[in-house]
């Protein structure tokens, strides 16, 4: 495989999902003591080591390098870590990798059954919301949601700013069935690809129109999360709370707001991943080459459990 140059998602430009304040992400650099034009520069530095590791697949597209110093705190050491494991997690766990490519008639069964979506508007310039909610009872597939959020975070390595995140869990057509299918395994391993490629903030998990046996999934939640993540977990039998995070102008219509609705953003989305689709083409041809790796991977390490699950943290 050829260790070349990626190449940016062509025509992604016609559809902003993933409105930013600049100004805001200039003050985020400056809290950590830098600038544009010195990230700039770490940019280049990171370019030219991956020109060194002849075990990757590609050269990283600046603006993703950009991203990921960002998701390290401009660390370069950190960066570097996090660019690699990008790769690398695709053979780790495979199960949210090889099967996860949009065009799949099973991810576009998913995203007829169930929203799956950003809000377009970040909170405060740079926090992104993310919104799930199955659109009837017994047909929510979490496997597949996995999926498509890992998707999301593709397009927005490209498009984004990530600093901050907020999930948005609409319980309202879960049944109990459909809460059995969000396993220990599929809860560990999700986490352990946010933390080990993303470790983006979290800000808060909500989840609403929450019946009873929420307590199910919180119970799993519990023993994977550490306790200073679980304890930005709210869970709310009433969407009033979604006020706290949004103005009304950007509050989805659904939820009694004037932003737009969930259908609304789930079709942008489906837009925004057809744009890409090139892209996740070539996702699924590329795969680090472990026998030209440095220094031999422990996969353990990586997924942070080992049959019992060791404490994740995401932030």
């Amino acid at each position: 495989m050829s260790h070349g140059m990626s190449s940016s998602p062509a025509e992604t430009q016609n559809l902003n999902i993933y409105d930013v304040d600049e100004d805001k992400v200039t003050e985020f650099y400056q809290s950590f003591g830098t600038t544009v034009q010195m990230v700039n520069k770490d940019v280049e530095i990171i370019k030219e080591w991956l020109q060194t590791q002849i075990h990757l697949p590609e050269i990283m597209d600046d603006v993703k390098i950009k991203n990921f110093l960002t998701l390290s705190k401009f660390s370069i050491e950190n960066t570097k870590q996090k660019i690699d494991m990008y790769y690398t997690i695709r053979s780790v766990i495979p199960d949210l990798f090889d099967s996860s490519n949009p065009k799949l008639p099973h991810m576009k069964l998913f995203r007829d059954l169930a929203y799956c979506c950003t809000h377009p508007k970040a909170v405060n310039g740079i926090h992104r919301v993310y919104f799930l909610k199955a659109k009837a009872p017994n047909t929510y597939n979490a496997h597949h949601a996995m999926m498509q959020l890992f998707d999301i975070f593709e397009m927005r390595l490209y498009e984004d700013c990530l600093i901050d995140d907020y999930f948005i869990f609409d319980l309202e057509n879960i049944t109990f069935s459909d809460m059995n299918n969000i396993t220990p395994s599929l809860v560990a391993k999700s986490v352990a690809v946010y933390k080990k490629v993303y470790s983006l903030r979290l800000k808060k998990i909500y989840f609403i129109n929450a019946p009873p046996y929420v307590s199910m999934l919180l119970s799993i939640l519990k023993v994977v999360l550490k306790p200073k993540i679980y304890n930005r977990l709210q869970v709310d039998q009433k969407a009033e709370v979604l006020k706290e995070v949004f103005t009304d102008d950007t509050l989805p219509k659904d939820y009694g707001g004037e932003g737009p609705s969930l259908e609304e953003m789930n079709e942008m989305t489906v837009q925004k991943l057809a744009q890409y689709q090139e892209r996740f083409d070539l996702l699924d041809t590329l795969r680090v080459n472990e026998n030209l790796r440095p220094e031999k991977l422990d996969n353990d390490e990586i997924l942070g459990f080992y049959g019992n699950f060791k404490k994740l943290d995401v932030d």
